[in-house]
């Protein structure tokens, strides 16, 4: 039993890995958002909705992953598959 827990303290990282990790898709998902709603703003003239509504709906997604990704499988879901 103890070879079990010792296996899975070590595929698990470690605390800095995940705040790395979580603020790197943050900055990425948002920022590339906010780099096609400027630039399709500029194509369309529609300044600022597009800046707006791409940066709203990247902080969205970016949470959205994180939370998938941290949480726990569900109850009726394995993890695989």
């Amino acid at each position: 039993m103890s070879d079990e827990k010792k296996t899975t303290e070590k595929d698990e990282p470690g605390g800095i890995a995940v705040a790395l990790n979580i603020g790197w898709e943050l900055v990425a998902f948002t920022g590339l958002s906010f780099w096609l709603g400027y630039w399709l703003d500029g194509r369309f003239r529609s300044s600022p909705w597009g800046v707006l509504v791409l940066t709203l709906v990247g902080i969205c997604v970016a949470l959205y992953r994180i939370i998938r990704t941290y949480s726990g499988p569900s109850e009726g879901n394995s993890g695989r598959g």
